[in-house]
């Protein structure tokens, strides 16, 4: 008997200790720890400050001569030599580049020494009949007063009077710039001082450039006329020499044929070989070469670039529309490429007016010095300012429908209210109406 009761408390004790291993597994109280979830991420806030709101027109463009040609072919070709490279300072009459030629070259050879058996044949008589001693009087004549009427036709007093249009736009250039000078050292006079004066500079800059102009056109009309009396001279030594063959009885209408049909074909080859050579038309440094051996050349298409070395500008290409943004005398900023430290003042000079100028390009004025051609300069040009105005960034505004509007955050709680918007930016937005200064604003 006492061994059944000792094996059921035993077997109670067994039953007890088990339970009481997990006093929670049938607790109905027990609570389930909850996870965590992350707050909400606040809403960025801005302040309404004062201040300007600029609309800057940022472009890019190339410190170069500011006066510069485009060199092209007068015939179709093949190049045989370039012989001078972009930055080459090169001097009038130095031949850049030619074409394949060696053809026209042979037939110059031969051309001359025909010319040269015509000569002879004259000067000897061989196989000619007399000429007549009238016939050479009227070509000496005739001679004669070509070289008159064309040295009458010189016009030496259009280089001099040329000359003094530069002397005096060159003056007029050094009045404009002291004027500058002077009205940049008295702030006092104003803006519009500074303004005027800087566009009668520029004006006075353009009128120089064209004086210019008109003088080597000038000089080179009157050169031209040197020439051409030279080759009236020739004519009228060459007529006196046939009057005397033909007075000494040496004279042949067919051997003075022969004689000028040669010089002729030696002329054109000549004349061939010049439109196939292109040569330098100013003393001046090279700024662009498009062509190399063995390219095929259309006429009148540019294949080279050169310049005066001095003054320099920016050269910028911009598409048409971007630059009908800009106006003549427009001023702004300029700096060489990632070197905010070389800033400058700087001025539009010109814009094409239309899709049709034959000049493209927009022009800048600045006063870098010291340097190298082909620099990238980046103009950042003002085209809005609104100063001294209520601003906030475009991420502050908020639009629905037809409404702009932004949420202030005020002591009574969050609240929206209509904005009017003036000059936009990309990181300024001109807040005419609806906010004051210091005003809290909630974006979305």
């Amino acid at each position: 008997m006492k061994k059944h009761v000792f094996a059921l408390m035993a077997l109670l004790m067994l039953v007890s200790a088990c339970t009481n291993g997990d006093p929670n597994t049938n607790d109905p109280s027990a609570t389930i720890t909850s996870i965590p979830t992350a707050p909400a991420a606040a809403r960025p806030k801005y302040t309404v400050q004062r201040g300007n709101v600029e609309e800057i027109f940022e472009f890019s463009g190339r410190w170069q001569p500011r006066d510069q040609m485009e060199l092209s072919f007068e015939i179709n070709g093949t190049i045989r030599q370039v012989n001078v490279r972009q930055g080459d300072a090169v001097s009038t009459g130095q031949l850049l580049a030619d074409y394949q030629i060696e053809d026209l070259e042979e037939q110059l050879v031969s051309a001359e020494l025909s010319l040269e058996t015509a000569q002879t044949n004259l000067e000897t008589g061989a196989g000619t009949d007399v000429q007549s001693v009238e016939d050479a009087e009227i070509r000496l004549a005739n001679a004669k007063l070509s070289l008159e009427q064309t040295k009458a036709s010189r016009d030496w007093t259009g280089v001099a009077n040329a000359r003094i249009s530069l002397d005096a736009a060159q003056r007029d250039l050094e009045n404009a710039e002291q004027a500058y000078q002077e009205a940049l050292s008295h702030p006092e006079q104003g803006a519009s001082a500074v303004d005027n004066a800087y566009t009668q500079l520029l004006n006075a800059q353009d009128n120089l450039r064209r004086a210019e102009n008109s003088y080597f056109s000038a000089a080179q009309s009157y050169n031209n006329a040197e020439f051409n009396i030279k080759q009236q001279e020739n004519s009228v030594i060459e007529a006196e020499l046939a009057l005397e063959r033909a007075r000494s009885g040496q004279g042949d209408p067919s051997g003075l044929e022969n004689l000028r049909q040669a010089q002729l074909k030696v002329d054109q080859l000549k004349a061939d070989i010049a439109r196939s050579s292109l040569y330098a038309p100013i003393d001046g440094v090279i700024l662009e070469v498009s062509i190399s051996p063995g390219d095929q050349v259309t006429a009148y298409n540019a294949v080279m670039t050169i310049g005066l070395p001095e003054p320099k500008e920016v050269i910028a290409s911009l598409a048409i529309g971007d630059a009908q943004n800009l106006s003549a005398g427009m001023v702004g900023v300029c700096q060489v490429a990632n070197k905010p430290e070389t800033a400058v003042q700087c001025a539009v000079r010109r814009i094409p007016s239309s899709n049709r100028d034959a000049d493209q390009t927009t022009r800048i004025a600045a006063g870098f010095e010291n340097l190298t051609d082909g620099q990238l300069i980046q103009v950042y040009m003002p085209l809005q300012i609104r100063e001294n105005v209520l601003w906030l960034p475009p991420a502050a505004i908020r639009t629905f429908q037809n409404r702009t509007f932004v949420v202030l955050d005020t002591p009574d709680g969050q609240r929206s209210v209509d904005v009017e918007l003036g000059l936009q930016t990309d990181d300024r937005v001109e807040i005419v109406s609806g906010v004051n200064e210091g005003d809290v604003v909630v974006g979305p």
